[in-house]
């Protein structure tokens, strides 16, 4: 048809020109973080020069120089000082690519110079330039590039440090809006449909905007299922030895961090000084972030995932017998890791933060994690209200040494391929010793000498029939503190005594003091792991068996009892008193948690209700679209009465006639068609409508009474199509 020849709108080559080139700028966003690329806005403005010229459709004689002329000053500005019109650098770059070429030819790829190489990326950029204006504007396709950016993101996403979370949505977003569009300029050249001149499309647009609205939305809000399977790059990365920031070993060379994944443990890694926060505290100590308590005989996985709503206060790790010191720190994150859970010193009572936030916590390992609608966020600042405990000698000593069954069944779990000779050297070491602190204490003191050393490179990774453990302490004796922690806890669970393995960071570095608070700076490198033994009437006690370094907790030989003497006896009533008002305020704050628990809970049977919903929705929008798009057809022309309504109904009506299920042959005459409509419709209307249409456009006969006096038969079609 002649309109399908026309040129597209030029609002509409803009807009897609414009999204095109916002689809594309994805593929450069990350440049800068996955590889050591500089100046990486030089490469988007080149970009962006290359698709308006594209968008203005200029002659090639004119755009080519123009092109040429640009990938040259984007060069120099990148690598040569001094006047661009100095040719002198010139002559230089053309000797430079004369020499690569060879190379390129000889396969030397390594050899090639960062100007060849930059020259070809913008060659590359020019070309996918030119790609992306075939694909819009010729073809009208752009979902296999659509589908590759996915892909691409979500690979760099993967397996690099770059964060897509954001992209990923941009790109759906984008992606939508651009197929919608093409969509409509297909629809509207194979069927021949007009606009106006000067009027965009509004209408045709109003139901794509308000779909991809409101699964934006809908995708937003609706909740999140937890991941079903182990993400399984940490254990890619360290079986193949690619590790590259995990820092919890493997079998290539890792950096030092904090990583999630601890099912393989060993191997060496490098130090990296990177910055994760910066804390103010009064006293240091270590900065905890979850426990772990099943030992596989390579690593430490936790045997619970399942999460509930933060209840104030983390899991509780002293008992009443343990004296306690409330105090207070503030955390401000460097923003270099995405960490998405709270780091704190110890038992902490209250988190405080200016963000939208909600807190959930697996009872578990204590991991508090910090969402928003039930997607990830990570902190820039929080406070914390914790309490820090001093131990008692002399009660740990007293303490008994009949566990809870639920501490015994969690936290004295050994595989059965654990050697028999880690228990008889525990028994070993502990032989002289009767209480399981002194046990524990013992066990704490071997590791500081009988051959152990603090070794980061020319650690060993154990094979399939090794035990982690067992390799540390009878061969290698090389680690660092996985090596220790994980020792040090299976030697306590082979004595009976229940032990955890603990994960966090170490004090970090001084920075400087103000009053009363200390400032330290924490980097990947404090990156840490100790161990925790379970007291019963105490309960959690650090230990640190790992070659130099200090355990942090405060330890007493027993607790002055000359201030509780000298105390004030409390008055009964008074007392008495207190007890109420504490117990009314638990029962409120119970109140307030179980409503809150309530509102933020999500079942299997809403989801299953919700989906039932939508499915009921989707069916009856399937049954009655076809309605719904005539009485919007019916509605947009019965108020037309200018001369061009009649054309731009008339091309309506056919797409509404192919959309019922009368389509016109490709060799098809309009009137040929009008005998066919009528004969399905039981009408005479079509005949009549299509012979004041030919006469209109073949005679130029159009004016304003020809649609008046024609709309009748038109409305009169519409209706009679069934649904």
């Amino acid at each position: 048809m002649q309109q399908g020849n026309e040129k597209t709108d030029w609002l509409y080559s803009l807009l897609l020109y414009a999204l095109g080139f916002l689809l594309f700028w994805e593929w450069l966003r990350p440049l800068s973080i996955i590889s050591d690329t500089g100046q990486t806005e030089i490469f988007i403005l080149f970009t962006a020069f290359l698709f308006l010229l594209s968008y203005f459709q200029l002659p090639f004689w004119l755009s080519f120089p123009i092109k040429v002329v640009s990938l040259v000053y984007a060069l120099h500005a990148m690598f040569f000082p001094g006047s661009f019109f100095d040719f002198l650098w010139f002559e230089y770059f053309l000797s430079d690519v004369s020499q690569n070429i060879g190379l390129l030819f000889d396969g030397s790829f390594d050899a090639l110079s960062n100007v060849f190489r930059t020259f070809l990326f913008f060659i590359l950029l020019w070309l996918i330039s030119y790609l992306m204006q075939y694909w819009l504007i010729q073809t009208r396709r752009i979902f296999l590039f659509l589908l590759v950016t996915v892909v691409y993101i979500t690979v760099i996403d993967t397996f690099t440090v770059y964060n897509a979370d954001n992209a990923i949505i941009r790109i759906v977003v984008i992606g939508f809006i651009l197929l919608g569009l093409l969509q409509i300029l297909r629809i509207q050249e194979q069927e021949g449909v007009t606009f106006s001149k000067g009027r965009f499309p509004v209408y045709w647009l109003m139901p794509l905007i308000v779909i991809i609205a409101f699964s934006s939305l809908f995708g937003y809000i609706a909740p999140k299922a937890e991941p079903q399977w182990a993400d399984p790059v940490p254990f890619l990365k360290k079986t193949t030895g690619t590790g590259d920031g995990d820092g919890e070993g493997g079998n290539g060379i890792s950096k030092i961090g904090y990583g999630e994944d601890d099912s393989r443990l060993g191997g060496p890694f490098v130090m990296d000084d990177t910055p994760v926060f910066t804390a103010e505290i009064k006293d240091r100590g270590y900065w905890r972030v979850e426990t772990k308590d099943v030992y596989t005989g390579k690593g430490w996985e936790a045997s619970r995932s399942d999460r509930v709503p933060f209840g104030g206060s983390t899991e509780t790790l002293y008992e009443e017998s343990v004296e306690v010191e409330s105090s207070d720190t503030t955390l401000n994150m460097s923003g270099n890791e995405d960490f998405s859970f709270i780091i704190h010193p110890g038992q902490v009572n209250d988190i405080e933060s200016e963000a939208e936030v909600q807190y959930v916590e697996n009872p578990l390992t204590g991991k508090v994690f910090t969402e928003n609608q039930g997607e990830p966020l990570v902190l820039d600042q929080y406070s914390l209200d914790y309490e820090s405990p001093t131990f008692s000698e002399e009660l740990l000593r007293d303490a008994p040494a009949n566990y809870p069954t639920e501490v015994e069944e969690l936290y004295l779990q050994l595989p059965d391929t654990l050697p028999d000779r880690v228990g008889a050297l525990a028994q070993e070491i502990t032989a002289d010793d009767t209480n399981p602190y002194d046990q524990a204490r013992a066990i704490e003191s071997y590791f500081v000498g009988n051959g152990f050393v603090y070794e980061t490179n020319d650690v060993a990774v154990p094979g399939e029939n090794e035990d982690y453990v067992d390799q540390f302490l009878f061969e290698t004796k090389f680690g660092y503190c996985d090596n220790f922690s994980s020792s040090m806890t299976v030697l306590l669970r082979s004595l009976g005594i229940p032990a955890r393995w603990v994960k966090g960071f170490t004090e970090g570095q001084y920075v400087s003091t103000s009053g009363d608070y200390r400032e330290y700076e924490v980097t990947n490198n404090n990156a840490h792991s100790w161990v925790e033994a379970y007291f019963p009437g105490i309960g959690w006690v650090p230990f640190e068996p790992t070659r130099g370094f200090s355990n942090q907790a405060e330890f007493v030989n027993d607790y002055v009892d000359d201030e509780t003497a000298n105390a004030e006896t409390p008055d009964p009533i008074q007392e008495e008193e207190n007890q109420a008002q504490q117990q009314d305020q638990a029962t409120e704050n119970q109140a307030t948690s179980n409503t809150s628990s309530f509102s933020l809970e999500w079942t299997k049977w809403h989801s299953i209700g919700l989906i039932v919903i939508l499915l009921v929705l989707a069916y009856i929008a399937y049954k009655n679209y076809r309605k719904w798009l005539r009485r919007i057809v019916l509605s947009r022309y019965k108020r037309r009465d200018d001369g061009k309504a009649l054309s731009e109904a008339y091309f309506r009506l056919l797409w509404l006639l192919d959309l019922h299920g009368i389509k016109r042959g490709t060799n098809q005459t309009l009137r040929e068609y009008a005998v066919q409509v009528d004969q399905k419709l039981g009408s005479q209307d079509m005949k009549e409508l299509t012979r004041r249409y030919e006469e209109n456009y073949y005679r130029g006969k159009t004016n304003d009474a020809s649609w008046v006096e024609m709309k009748e038969l038109w409305e009169n079609l519409i209706k009679k199509m069934k649904s």
